[in-house]
């Protein structure tokens, strides 16, 4: 009897499992779009005045693109109009806990490293206009949900709409192949690498089309 026990106990739990699998898995469909925050949402944090996790930019900035990992530590990356260069921002703490708990600004920079690379203004240009196209197309129907896992954030400081985010992207996905871009792109700027930036002038273009050709989107009020 306590066998049988155990083994429908066993059953029950791979049941939950492959079942939350597959709702996980449904819900990815093909994450061909971004998910829009809601303008509610947008009022009540005030993502049009500062980020949310308070990395200290203000809505001077063309467009931030932010990382916010589960546990891990946050990083975002933006420009710097005064220096014309791609401004990467990682904390050494989790910028996050200090937020919530009511850290100052001054405190929250020290937890910062900042990184700079210089870049022409046709390239900002057309980081802006994918910025611009992804958020445009964003629909509610394309986010990913699970239980751990890291959120990438797209904002611009114009629009009512202008920010979306999309949750652990499958690669091969247009939220994937946008994520996969931004990475490379703040690999750079650590590093450095100006090759890099020239290797993705073409691909951020040819993305920028692919979300300019969706359906129009609907949007949640």
């Amino acid at each position: 009897m306590h066998t049988g026990g155990m083994d429908i106990s066993l059953i029950l739990k791979r049941v939950v499992f492959y079942t939350l699998f597959f709702v996980i898995t449904l819900s990815a469909v093909a994450q061909e779009r971004m998910y829009p925050i809601p303008q509610a949402t947008l009022k009540e944090c005030k993502f049009d005045k500062k980020l949310p996790l308070g990395f200290g930019i203000d809505t001077a900035y063309k467009f931030v693109y932010q990382v916010e990992p589960s546990f891990t530590t946050e990083y975002c990356m933006t420009y710097d109009s005064i220096n014309k260069s791609l401004l990467l921002c990682k904390s050494k703490s989790k910028i996050g806990y200090a937020v919530w708990n009511g850290e100052n600004r001054k405190a929250r920079k020290e937890r910062l490293s900042t990184y700079r690379l210089p870049v022409d203004e046709a390239f900002v240009d057309s980081l802006q206009s994918m910025f611009c196209a992804i958020i445009s197309s964003a629909s509610p129907d394309s986010r990913r949900y699970g239980l751990d896992g890291t959120s990438y954030l797209f904002y611009l400081p114009t629009d009512i709409y202008a920010v979306a985010d999309v949750w652990e992207p499958y690669e091969e996905s247009n939220c994937g192949r946008a994520v996969r871009i931004m990475e490379r792109l703040c690999e750079a700027v650590e590093n450095q690498d100006k090759e890099v930036v020239e290797q993705l002038r073409e691909e951020i273009i040819a993305l920028t089309s692919v979300f300019r050709s969706l359906p129009a989107a609907f949007y949640v009020h």
